[in-house]
């Protein structure tokens, strides 16, 4: 049987791929800096406080087929200096990738799979999908370090048993997702109108379920093997389908959302000092998975109209 360590374990990708595995009957190895605050849904935790401290990481990934590296800095909230943020997020994307990948090689780990962002790729496209074939553009310090990092493993597992697989998906969504998407949900449950009917710029995203699959078959796939892809949902959509999705998730009426003309909304939120916010909800991120489905025989079966009511429809309990 499969033994799979997952670090990250209780982060909103981390608790889902966890169930998912125990669902399958494998043999998990729960990773996590410390007890997240409240009741966890990821039972039989195994802590790390440092992903610096190499040995403590291969004394838990011993006996472990593959690891599965989800831990990371993803959005700091910070008045530091640029340069202090960047060191932050060095720290707990970077080096700590390094140290897990060494932990990996010592602990004669099979498979090292190691989440990136399809930011590493840049923060929007103009008429062409990203694919893992193009030049990367980073331009946050999250990227950054996510790209620094899939340096550094080719390199720290150059000449070592231990295999390696880069993913780069782009936002993830699913039941209880955080960040910007978890606001539009609050959004569309509150908001009397939404004026973005008008805004068609198309997103490419990934359901949470069809990253675990995705995660899944680069754990064993011998297509995949010391390669990087980007992966996705086989569909775009736009954000006025994205809230859409989300009404018809919370049972209220598509007719909320008005078809005001974007550069109407986009003068407003300059106004307001808003322009980073909506430059990046108006923009254009499509992502082309196609040659991680022609190697692997992958097909996402979640598609986002779907997935995306579903997110929105798991608050009305809350």
């Amino acid at each position: 049987m499969t033994r799979i360590a997952v670090t990250g374990a209780t982060g909103f990708v981390g608790r889902s791929l966890v169930a998912r595995l125990k669902l399958e009957l494998v043999d998990v190895v729960a990773i996590t800096r410390s007890r997240p605050p409240g009741d966890s849904s990821v039972s039989n935790l195994s802590f790390c406080p440092d992903y610096l401290d190499t040995a403590s990481l291969a004394s838990l990934f011993c006996s472990c087929d593959v690891v599965i590296h989800l831990a990371a800095l993803a959005h700091q909230v910070s008045r530091a200096s640029s340069a202090i943020e960047l060191n932050a997020y060095r720290r707990a994307n970077l080096e700590s990738l390094v140290s897990v990948a060494r932990a990996a090689s010592q602990a004669g780990v099979r498979r090292l799979v190691f989440v990136s962002s399809i930011g590493v790729n840049g923060a929007s496209t103009y008429g062409t999908p990203f694919t893992e074939a193009d030049k990367p553009l980073p331009s946050e310090p999250y990227a950054i370090t996510k790209l620094e990092a899939e340096r550094a493993l080719s390199e720290e597992l150059l000449g070592s048993s231990t295999d390696w697989v880069v993913l780069r998906p782009p936002l993830v969504y699913g039941p209880g997702c955080p960040g910007n998407l978890e606001r539009l949900i609050r959004l569309a449950s509150s908001a009397p109108v939404l004026p973005f009917r008008s805004i068609h710029s198309l997103r490419t995203l990934i359901s949470i379920d069809n990253l675990i699959d995705a995660l899944l078959i680069s754990s064993h796939h011998p297509a995949v093997s010391r390669r990087v892809f980007v992966v996705a949902d086989s569909e775009d959509i736009d954000v006025a389908g994205i809230l859409k999705s989300f009404l018809l998730g919370l049972g209220r009426g598509t007719w909320r959302l008005l078809p005001i003309p974007p550069s109407l909304i986009g003068l407003l939120l300059k106004l307001l000092g808003k322009r980073a916010l909506w430059q990046k909800f108006s923009g254009e991120l499509r992502v082309d998975s196609s040659a991680f489905c022609r190697a692997t025989g992958w097909v996402p079966a979640v598609r986002p109209q779907d997935g995306l009511r579903l997110a929105a429809a798991s608050t009305r309990s809350y």
